[in-house]
């Protein structure tokens, strides 16, 4: 076996550097178990690359046996105006933190094979895809293990990984895989109330009504969103112990932008519903007086109306007989 390696190995240096590299020759090495960089080609095959020479990624190596492999620009292909597909998805992480971090030379920031991997690149739909949404929170945990501590004791992780609920949100439903923004981002900031509005309908149907709703609709962060009350990783049941929301914590949440809160303020109704008799009587009941109160006046004053032109109509068509 050594020997015929030395073989390969002695036939590889003999070839000229810019001769064509076909899989084959790179598998005659990297297709053996234990070989640093080891492939499987069976497995490779059914990624979406497994069409490609290795050189078609890996551009730099022109022969063999070649030296340190450096990491792959996937840029070259999927970048704007290249060849390949998912140039939407590259741009997007260009501009995101993750794309800005990498570009400033940062070498903790992800790259495109952090996420997706290096040769196993299935699509996201596939079980086998290392970004494949029930992957998503172990996936981001390499790098945000503190959030995803947080995020696992939260009703979203415990739906998403303990009760397997796929339509729990992960991190790329709030943070977005590709686009991912800074998260001090004003602007995200007020998509991020729309996002929570994509699985919570009512909530933030009744929240747009209030005077908190209102004035974020009109653009302004400083009034409270849904992270400011419910927090963001450590969401729990308003009626948890551990929630933001809780009897015992709701003031000191209230406190955060009005520090002369009591708890009299706590009453305020942040998800007011006015057709609630029961949950919400001093909204319901006004409700309906008023708006009984609205249709009596109308009443009034459109009979009030009719029997006026009648009078007045009656006074003429007189005068005109008495002529």
């Amino acid at each position: 076996m050594k020997t015929a390696l030395l073989l390969i190995l002695a036939s590889f240096i003999l070839l000229p550097s810019s001769a064509a590299i076909a899989k084959e020759d790179c598998l005659s090495c990297h297709g053996q178990q234990g070989m640093p960089g080891y492939v499987n080609l069976k497995k490779l095959q059914q990624t979406k690359h497994g069409k490609f020479a290795c050189t078609d990624c890996h551009v730099k190596i022109s022969g063999y046996p070649h030296g340190k492999v450096s990491s792959v620009n996937c840029n070259s292909c999927h970048g704007t105006g290249t060849r390949g597909a998912q140039t939407k998805q590259a741009q997007a992480f260009k501009l995101s933190v993750h794309g800005k971090a990498l570009e400033s030379g940062n070498p903790k920031a992800p790259k495109c094979q952090t996420c997706h991997g290096s040769h196993y690149i299935f699509n996201s739909s596939d079980k086998r895809s290392t970004a494949q949404r029930e992957k998503i929170p172990a996936l981001c945990s390499r790098c945000h293990p503190a959030e995803f501590k947080a995020y696992s004791s939260s009703i979203h992780g415990t739906e998403f990984i303990q009760n397997k609920n796929p339509g729990s949100a992960t991190c790329f439903d709030c943070h977005q895989e590709h686009f991912t923004p800074n998260t001090r981002d004003e602007q995200w900031k007020l998509n991020l109330i729309r996002t929570c509005g994509n699985c919570h309908s009512n909530e933030i149907e009744t929240y747009r009504k209030t005077y908190h709703g209102k004035v974020t609709q009109l653009g302004y962060t400083t009034m409270a969103k849904c992270s400011d009350c419910h927090g963001y990783h450590t969401i729990q049941q308003v009626k948890a112990a551990g929630s933001q929301l809780s009897e015992q914590n709701i003031l000191a949440t209230c406190q955060k932008c009005h520090p002369a809160a009591t708890t009299g303020f706590t009453k305020f109704y942040a998800h007011p519903q006015e057709h609630n008799r029961d949950k919400y009587p001093l909204i319901y009941y006004p409700l309906v007086f008023m708006t009984l109160l609205l249709i009596g006046v109308f009443a009034f004053f459109f009979t009030h109306t009719l029997l006026w032109i009648y009078r007045a109509l009656r006074e003429r068509l007189q005068k005109k007989k008495g002529a």
